[in-house]
């Protein structure tokens, strides 16, 4: 590392003062996944640490730089917290990068260790630790504000969503582990706008036509955008993705929590209620894994957090109640099909 310094002279004073350069950087794109809960550093020279920030273990944060081409240090970006760009030891994770960025990912030799760079995180394990959202909507409301979508233009009192959630997407966790492998082309498509010129999905029959009943999206191409920013973290197989996300949609429109949503359009439900009715089905402690989501006074979603290795006809209770618990307060109106 290089440094000046210069001498200044006054009277009988002769003092010496030392400049050091700020920290090179080498810009980066893609994500920084934390295999360890590490310092985030304001400065890494000084060890400053405003807040006592550390990254977590298993999280995926946005990547802005390095400090050098042989680096030591990662630059990030770690929201919720000020300053929200911060440096983490390079040991303490990995470079998730575009699969078509130059020089990065496949064939560049990594290994997988820590500060290796890979061109996708690990997806669902045989371990029980992965953890997923699963986010199932109520549509009418959801439609409310997304009127002019094909799906909402032609929604019915008789069709399957207008009394039965449906599937928004099967989230792996955490936040930010999303776009595995996905190339900057892909990603620039992702908008409403061009989502019709992502590649189409290749779904056994049965799959697509259960998926095209419960994700209505499908008429704006929303399976399309889940896969390819959700489903690659989560599986090499759109089939298997969409097949065990449906499975885990059967199980909760076969649920009260269904029952109750039907018995009660027009009507208010409390998060009580709601989680109440997930505990009828799903054991006692259920509903507390579970986040009532609400817009304008309308009930729009609710995200469902579950824990474990999914598997064709995995029990939702144990997938549930090996989940942390979460907060929610919300009421809402349960929102009947039509506009107002």
């Amino acid at each position: 590392m290089h440094f000046f310094c210069k001498v200044i002279v006054g009277a009988a004073l002769l003092s010496v003062a030392c400049v050091l350069p700020a920290v090179s950087q080498v810009k980066l794109d893609g994500f920084f996944l934390a295999q360890e809960a590490c310092p985030a550093f304001q400065s890494f020279r000084k060890q400053t640490n405003p807040g006592n920030v550390y990254v977590e273990r298993l999280r995926a944060y946005e990547l802005l730089g390095k400090n050098k081409e042989a680096a030591s240090h990662y630059f990030v970006r770690i929201n919720g917290v000020n300053p929200a760009e911060r440096w983490v030891d390079i040991s303490c994770g990995l470079r998730l990068v575009e699969a078509d960025g130059a020089g990065q990912g496949a064939g560049n030799g990594s290994d997988g260790s820590p500060g290796s760079e890979v061109v996708r995180p690990p997806v669902k394990g045989p371990s029980g630790d992965a953890e997923f959202l699963l986010a199932a909507s109520w549509q009418p409301a959801f439609c409310q504000t997304h009127q002019n979508l094909p799906e909402c233009i032609s929604q019915t009192d008789g069709r399957y969503d207008a009394d039965h959630f449906a599937l928004h997407g099967l989230w792996p966790q955490p936040q930010g582990n999303f776009w595995c492998g996905v190339t900057v082309a892909q990603k620039n498509l992702t908008d409403r706008a061009n989502r019709h010129r992502l590649k189409s999905i290749r779904l056994n029959d049965q799959t697509r036509a259960e998926l095209s009943k419960v994700m209505p999206g499908t008429q704006s191409y929303l399976d399309r955008y889940e896969w390819v920013k959700h489903g690659t973290c989560y599986s090499d197989s759109p089939e298997e993705y969409y097949a065990e996300s449906l499975d885990l949609m059967e199980q909760l429109n076969g649920s009260a929590v269904r029952d109750l949503f039907a018995a009660n359009i027009g009507e208010v439900l409390t998060t009580a209620q709601v989680r109440a009715a997930f505990d009828e089905t799903f054991g006692a402690g259920a509903g507390n894994r579970v986040q009532v989501r609400c817009k304008g006074g309308l009930i729009t979603e609710l995200f469902i957090n579950l824990k474990g290795r999914i598997e064709p006809d995995s029990p939702m209770s144990e997938l549930l109640l090996a989940a942390k618990p979460v907060h929610s307060d919300c009421q809402g109106r349960v929102d009947p099909v039509g506009f107002n």
